[in-house]
This record gives structure tokens, sequence and C-alpha cells, in this order.
């Protein structure tokens, strides 16, 4: 029994850490991104950063939802629609509500931002999702296409629909926004699931390893495939469907570094691994609300006349995650407003 909580524990701390690692490097994605887009002079380092991190932010939450969904899919067609009900109010509310807020925002600081969106924007948000809150879209799809797959599919091993879910993310490409969200990102969603059936990370290759041996071998291992990927694109002149795939090759090879890197960080247990733990408990807070704040400051800081990219990306870092922190703990003290975000919270 100890050793079975002890297991529990070990899974919840390793997808805590993963989704913390992600939420800051989408942070850092769009501190850099919004200075590209906005023509600024940024520094070759940071967009190296960027460009990487773009590769696995994002697909690494697919896969950590993936993974906690394993626990907890439904096994019959009435648990079926009552999983799908609570997940279209879990994801649907803070998706509406932060995504009008959101176009109400821009529309009236569109002189000074590189995305504004009319109010127009506002009727579509049921196909065509706006800012970062696409991905709140893109997982109710999937949330919904997956369990339909397997309670069809009944006993088929599950090995070959992740087959199927791959194959579709590295050779199909859709023009439809709705089926594009879904062809591209199921295989990171269903490779999380699949993880968690299979306990791989937890296979004697990772657990007779020490921590730090294991965090800097997939430090190296991530560092090598980005690099090797940005090689081979400079060097070779693939058709746009070869170089599509090996995009995807590519980030589902760093995803799975950033798995074992918060796999071997969950065994540390140090200052950095307890700070990764608490700060996952406001991952939802941070991906919705870190570009008001970033994207606030990066104006003021224009007008201001603070262009050095080192010093926009940095405050930029701070003030979003201070921001989003902060926003938390103000919605989480307000019942009426902490529904709006977490519906189903007990507390």
């Amino acid at each position: 029994m100890a050793q079975t909580e002890q297991r529990s524990y070990e899974r919840i701390v390793f997808i805590d850490i993963l989704k913390s690692i992600a939420c800051l490097c989408v942070l850092v994605g769009h501190v850099i991104n919004g200075m590209l887009k906005d023509g600024m002079d940024v520094s070759a380092v940071l967009r190296t950063v960027n460009s990487y991190v773009y590769l696995f932010h994002v697909p690494c939450f697919f896969f950590a939802s993936g993974y906690l969904y394993d626990n907890r899919r439904p096994k019959t067609w009435d648990g079926y629609f009552r999983f799908i009900f609570k997940k279209l109010i879990a994801l649907g509310l803070p998706y509406f509500v932060c995504s009008i807020a959101y176009v109400l925002f821009s529309s009236v600081m569109s002189s000074d931002m590189h995305t504004a969106y009319s109010f127009d924007a506002i009727m579509g948000l049921w196909v065509s999702p706006v800012a970062q809150y696409w991905y709140l879209y893109a997982l109710f799809e999937i949330f919904v296409i997956v369990p339909l797959v397997e309670l069809i599919c009944g006993r088929i091993d599950r090995r070959w629909i992740l087959l199927v879910s791959v194959v579709c993310a590295l050779l199909v490409r859709a023009d439809t926004v709705c089926i594009d969200y879904i062809m591209m990102y199921t295989c990171f969603f269903y490779t999380g699931a699949y993880c968690n059936q299979t306990d791989v990370v937890k296979k004697d290759f990772f657990a007779q390893k020490s921590a730090v041996h294991l965090l800097f071998a997939g430090c190296a291992l991530s560092i090598a495939v980005y690099a090797a990927y940005q090689m081979i694109v400079a060097y070779t002149d693939f058709t746009v469907a070869v170089n599509y795939a090996l995009r995807g090759i590519t980030r589902m090879l760093l995803v799975i570094t950033v798995v074992w890197i918060s796999y071997a960080v969950s065994r540390m247990q140090n200052g950095a691994s307890r700070f990764l733990i608490w700060l996952s408990k406001y991952s939802l807070y941070i991906y919705l609300f870190h570009t008001w704040f970033t994207g606030t400051l990066r104006v003021l800081l224009r007008k201001a006349g603070a262009a050095n990219s080192w010093v926009q990306t940095v405050s930029g870092i701070a003030v979003g995650l201070a921001g989003s922190l902060a926003a938390a703990v103000i919605i989480r003290k307000v019942s009426f407003f902490r529904f709006w975000f977490e519906p189903f919270s007990k507390s």
C-alpha cells in the first residue's frame, strides 16, 4: 500500500514539474516572440531560445493532459457523456471568459498591439480561437475524440491508436483550424496516455540511474536534438511535406526529453523541484493571463525608450509571472470569480 501511494505521489510530482517547465517556456517564448512581432532588435541568443521553446512548450501540456487522462478515461458511454459535459464546463468557461476579455482589451489597445481583434471575433470563438486560448479549444476537441475512438474501437491495442495519431501529425495538414488542432496535437496527448499506461518512466533504465545523471543526460539530449534539427534545416532543401514531418519528429523527441528532465527533477527534491511543484498550482492562471502583463509592459517600456531585448525579456518574464500569480490569488479568494476559472474546485 505504501509503495502504491508513493508511486501515485511521484506521478503527480512528475507531471506538476512538467507543467511548470512548460508554463515557464510559454512565458519566455511569448515575451521574445512579442518583441519579434513588434519588429524590435532581438539578440541572436534570445532568437535561438525562442525557436527552441516553441517546438515543445505547448505539446508538453498536451502530454501532461494525456497522462492524467489515462487515470480517469471513461469506460462506458454514460461515463463518456458525463466526462464530456464536465470538460465542456471546465474548459469552456475560462476559454470564453478570457477570450472575450482579450478581444475587448485588444480592441482598446489596437494601436499598440501587433495582433488586434475586432468585436466580430467574439461571435467566431466557437470556431476560431484567439491568442493562446486556442489550447483550451484544442484540448476539448481531443477530449471529445480520444475517448470516443477508444470506446468505438473497444479492446484494440492502444499502440495502434498511438501510431495512427503520430502518422496523422506527421503527414496530414488540414486547412480547417478545428481539424488541424486534432491532427497536430493528439499524438502528444496520446503519447502521455500511453506512457501512463505502460509506466515507462519507472522502467529500470530510469529507476536505476541517479537523478543528477538523468538530468544532465536529458538536457544534453534535448540540446542535441534541437541542434541536429537546425543543421538539417539549414543545409538541406527538402519539400514542404518533408520539412513538416521533420519538424513533427523533432517536436516529439523534444517533448520526450523534457519529460525525461521533469522526471529527473522530481527525484532530486531540492529547491528547484519544490519551486516547480509550487508553481504548478498556478499553471492555469499563468497560461491564461501572462500575455496581458507581458504585452502591456512591452508597450510601456518601448514608449519609455527601453528597447534592449534583454531588459525586455527579464522584466517581461518577472512581470508576467508576478502579475499572473497575483491574479490567481485574487480570483481564488472570491468564489464568484473562481467559478469561471475552476468551476469544479472544492475550495
